[in-house]
């Protein structure tokens, strides 16, 4: 069976630039220079296990996977422009969401945010969007 990792960074990351009024991301590997004063999103995609889904020949796998989202807002201002943008990243990604594309459907596990940080000139939130796929 073929890897499907490609598919389901696509996927989520095209499911991503669907949120409304998202503002500009940075995703991996791709030059981007933030302005300060405008907030932004940086996505990491996190494969974390493939796995034969049952036991036997040819199994079916099981793909795990994490996308950590930080949501950067201009610090200075208060924690709510990163809380809002945290906010409607796991709203978009709520759990039990699935996500089809190509015949490969993601579902979402869990999508939970962790402690604002303040690296200045920003204040960002960092949110971890558990999902899984089989092929």
């Amino acid at each position: 069976m073929a890897d499907i990792t490609r598919e389901i960074r696509a996927i989520l990351e095209g499911h991503l630039s669907t949120i409304v009024d998202v503002p500009q991301i940075a995703y991996e590997s791709v030059s981007f220079v933030p302005t300060t004063g405008i907030s932004y999103l940086q996505v990491v995609y996190l494969p974390v296990t493939r796995r034969p889904a049952v036991r036997g020949l040819n199994p079916q796998q099981r793909y795990d996977s994490l996308l950590s989202i930080n949501c950067y807002a201009p610090e200075g201002s208060g924690p709510s422009g990163a809380d809002i943008l945290a906010k409607n990243v796991m709203e978009a990604f709520e759990a039990t969401t699935s996500i089809t594309q190509n015949n490969i459907t993601v579902r979402i596990d869990y999508a939970e945010r962790q402690q604002g940080i303040l690296n200045s000139p920003w204040y960002f939130v960092p949110v971890n969007i558990a999902c899984y796929a089989y092929n």
